[in-house]
């Protein structure tokens, strides 16, 4: 009888070791070289392209790993969407943007020199930086009109607050082709984004 109580309780143990991670990774691909849009392509010269090299969820968000290659090594972040439903006109809370480290203080610097901001060679990606959102898939079908362009991307308009001022920025996400922009609502928000990345 104590021996199959024993084996009972390690049966149990090793099916609790077993259970899956919430946050299981869903696909994971290599970096592939970090596109950058010049102005002729319908913006300042600002808007970027990075590769979706993983793509998880928890019980919460949706979670994106874009990271791309640079001839100075990796650049990239860790973007979390909320699974919450925004609201009947697209509106949320809680798109999170997080620093993977060196690769974020990377793209950091990038996003400064495209943005023509000065900052400091040392200077740090935030460890958190939160933006309140409107899905403008959700928002256009409000006003009985379409998705702009294809229906395969999720596209975001992303608010960022810092002390004093707030800046806007669009973030397309199409996981068809494993890819994750940002791009400039306007330059003039240039200094505000930078300040609300830098740590």
């Amino acid at each position: 009888m104590k021996k199959i109580l024993i084996l009972l309780i390690a049966v149990a143990q090793l099916g609790c070791s077993l259970k899956p991670d919430k946050t299981a990774e869903a696909t994971k691909t290599p970096p592939k070289p970090l596109i950058v849009f010049d102005n002729k392509d319908d913006g300042w010269g600002g808007d970027i392209r990075l590769s979706l090299v993983g793509l998880s969820e928890n019980d919460t968000a949706k979670i994106y790993k874009a990271v791309s290659s640079t001839e100075k090594g990796n650049l990239g972040v860790l973007v979390l969407v909320t699974k919450k439903p925004a609201g009947s006109k697209g509106f949320g809370n809680a798109i999170t943007l997080k620093s993977l480290g060196p690769e974020s203080d990377l793209m950091l610097q990038k996003l400064a020199e495209l943005y023509k901001q000065k900052i400091d060679a040392n200077a740090k990606f935030v460890k958190t930086a939160q933006a309140t959102f409107v899905d403008l898939g959700a928002f256009a079908r409000s006003l009985g009109g379409t998705t702009n362009g294809d229906e395969n991307v999720d596209q975001y308009k992303l608010f960022f607050e810092t002390k004093n001022d707030e800046g806007e920025l669009f973030m397309n996400i199409n996981t068809n082709e494993n890819w994750l922009e940002l791009r400039e609502k306007d330059e003039d928000y240039r200094p505000v984004l930078i300040k609300a990345f830098t740590q």
